[in-house]
């Protein structure tokens, strides 16, 4: 059951992690409906640069890409899985 528990939380991380990494990319270098110009994301009513927004996903898709390859490495050094 544990290890069930662990990889399932692994993957879900792994796909939202890559998930919010490529929204983060593709609001990066979006552009615009006209080819250049200031791009805004909306997010909970208020409209926040595109750039921004696109960092910020970034940052928190590698965070938890890196959360799941902890969680799988974990799970393969854990002395209950040994067996």
């Amino acid at each position: 059951m544990r290890r069930a528990v662990f990889a399932v939380t692994g993957l879900l991380l792994l796909a939202g992690g890559a998930l919010l990494g490529l929204y983060g990319l593709f609001a990066i270098v979006y552009e615009g409906d006209a080819g250049g110009g200031d791009t805004y994301a909306t997010f909970g009513g208020r409209e926040i640069d595109a750039d921004l927004a696109g960092a910020v996903a970034l940052i928190i898709g590698f965070l938890a890409v890196g959360l799941a390859v902890w969680v799988f490495g974990r799970r393969r050094r854990h002395p209950a899985n040994a067996a």
